[in-house]
């Protein structure tokens, strides 16, 4: 009788914790360098909700026991699981990437990942701020050699110029980052977390010493080079 009862109280509380929702507190982060991940999806695709990850790689999503979890993020390679009661409160998962990280890589696209990324945003920027005019008037009325477009000179235009500078900056450092990716730096530094991060900070190569070194094996030999500097 008293093993009924044990199974019959076993029984309702498993119906019970499977029936509850639970607010899943979670961390997405790169698999080998242990950096977060921003903007990722992370899918309960059994509840059909979706959350985006923050720049610390944080989310919060609802679930109940067995749900089906879906991740995601641009560069990285999917991963999925079943939730289970059985996690701590806060979990970390973990991606890995797909972008510049081992030397001699064989590229299938025409263009690298960069390249695809880099006309993106040269599109949606063009598309945000319009055209462009120019400071000389094409149509030439008769009798001038030129025409001055004066509205070149308004603020409005002065400010695209502005932004024109701004973007580029970032092409620049996005060309940075992708080259000295962290996946690289940890490949052949063996470095995670804040070491790494401090490590990319302090010895990044510059944008004019990447394009004239377009190779992986030119940016492991400068790693090198850094590492037996610091010894």
């Amino acid at each position: 009788m008293k093993n009924l009862l044990i199974f019959i109280v076993l029984l309702i509380s498993g119906v019970f914790t499977k029936a509850q929702k639970v607010l899943i507190h979670g961390y997405l982060k790169d698999s080998l360098t242990e950096t977060p991940i921003g903007k990722g999806k992370i899918t309960n695709v059994t509840a059909k909700r979706s959350v985006t990850t923050d720049p610390n790689g944080f989310f919060k999503i609802e679930a109940t026991p067995d749900d089906f979890i879906f991740v995601t993020a641009l560069g990285y390679r999917y991963d999925t699981l079943n939730y289970s009661i059985l996690y701590v409160d806060t979990i970390t998962l973990y991606l890995a990437h797909v972008g510049n990280v081992l030397p001699n890589v064989i590229v299938t696209s025409r263009y690298t990942r960069y390249q695809l990324d880099s006309l993106q945003r040269r599109t949606e920027f063009e598309q945000d701020r319009g055209t462009v005019h120019s400071t000389v008037e094409g149509n030439r009325g008769p009798g001038f050699g030129m025409v001055i477009n004066l509205d070149r000179f308004k603020k409005k235009y002065r400010n695209k110029k502005s932004e024109e500078k701004v973007f580029n900056e970032l092409e620049r450092n996005a060309y940075v980052a992708y080259r000295f990716s962290p996946q690289l730096v940890a490949l052949y530094t063996g470095l995670k977390g804040e070491a790494l991060q401090n490590f990319i900070l302090k010895h990044s190569p510059g944008y004019e010493w990447l394009r004239q070194h377009r190779t992986n094996e030119d940016v492991l030999y400068y790693i090198n080079d850094v590492l037996k500097r610091s010894k």
